[in-house]
């Protein structure tokens, strides 16, 4: 009897210990599948094993070059118009090259870039930025020039405009000769108008002097610029009749030709209209739109973001060492109206 209950002893105590056994080799096998499902989930969340997000350029200079190796003598790859993207693929020169871009020496390196279509090449390091910039829809020649000018380099402004208007009276022979004394206009009638350099007396609101600006064909003017003395102001000639209309500021077109803003600076000398007017053409005529004259900032560089849409940027007076420059926008309602938005 004492044999029989030691057999089933061993027997109960063999059976538990099985079990046992059986419960840690499950629970060791699924700690290991937990952790082997954490491993996973790790690595697939960590940071350190995913790829970067590609860097984006964008030029900022029109008709910009990319060219096969890191120099102004290497073969074009492809010309590219201002705003247009690219990837940089994270290589660079490790030198430096002074380049003149609209008035302004950089130096700065070579960057490899890859084009949406899969070109690879290179891009002076001067001629991107790393944002998208704002795009002129409709620029004009004298964009640059002006951009001199609201930096306060009135020296290179004045270099600049004489550079452009040689080269808008080369391109408009046809229509404008231009000397000291006097502008002859050819008009699409075939006739002739003169208009006069004159020397009047002080005495006198005669024009000291008048310079020829360039020709916008799709609304029909010539545009000159005329010096009063201290001041002055701008003229549109139209191409057909000869008639002259006085507006105050330098005019820049809208892209569709519908509109055309003009914008004059002059707080510290105060001999000029310091603001905004717009012209549009409502009834089939000329007229201005809107007229704002300012006495604290100077409106500078108007940019055609789009045919309702106008970025300008406001400057503060030399003087003024503490006011920020800022960006507006100029902005056509639904009503057709035009208001500013700060």
């Amino acid at each position: 009897m004492k044999k029989i209950l030691f057999i089933v002893f061993l027997t109960f105590v063999g059976f538990i210990f099985s079990c046992k056994n059986t419960n840690s080799s499950e629970s060791t096998q699924q700690k290991e599948s937990n952790s082997s499902e954490g491993e996973s989930t790790e690595n697939t969340t960590n940071p350190s094993t995913q790829e970067k997000a590609p860097t984006i350029l964008y030029a900022w200079v029109d008709k910009l070059r990319i060219r096969e190796q890191p120099t102004t003598k290497s073969e074009i790859v492809e010309e590219v118009k201002e705003g247009t993207s690219f990837t940089y693929l994270n290589e660079k020169t490790d030198y430096k090259e002074r380049i003149n871009l609209r008035g302004t020496l950089f130096n700065e390196p070579w960057l490899k870039i890859k084009t949406e279509d899969g070109k690879e090449g290179w891009v002076y390091g001067g001629a991107v930025k790393f944002y998208e910039p704002v795009v002129d829809a409709n620029p004009s020649p004298y964009d640059a020039c002006f951009e001199l000018k609201k930096d306060g380099t009135w020296a290179k402004f004045n270099a600049c405009s004489e550079k452009v208007r040689a080269k808008q009276l080369k391109n408009d022979a046809r229509y404008v000769l231009e000397n000291e004394k006097e502008i002859i206009l050819t008009l699409l009638t075939g006739k002739k108008v003169i208009f006069e350099n004159e020397t009047a007396s002080l005495e006198s609101d005669e024009f000291l002097q008048r310079d020829y600006l360039q020709y916008l064909p799709q609304v029909g003017f010539f545009v000159f610029r005329n010096h009063i003395y201290e001041g002055g102001s701008y003229s549109l000639i139209n191409n057909k009749s000869g008639k002259e209309i006085i507006i105050q500021g330098f005019p820049k077109l809208s892209p569709d030709a519908k509109h055309l803003i003009a914008t004059n600076q002059d707080l510290e000398a105060a001999f000029e209209f310091n603001g905004i007017q717009i012209f549009g053409f409502p009834n089939g005529r000329f007229e201005k739109l809107l007229e704002i004259e300012m006495d604290e900032m100077e409106p500078h560089a108007p940019i055609w973001i789009d045919n309702m849409t106008i970025e300008i940027t406001m400057m503060p007076p030399s003087f003024d060492k503490e006011t920020k420059p800022k960006k507006v926008k100029i902005i056509m309602n639904e009503k057709g109206e035009w208001e500013i938005k700060e």
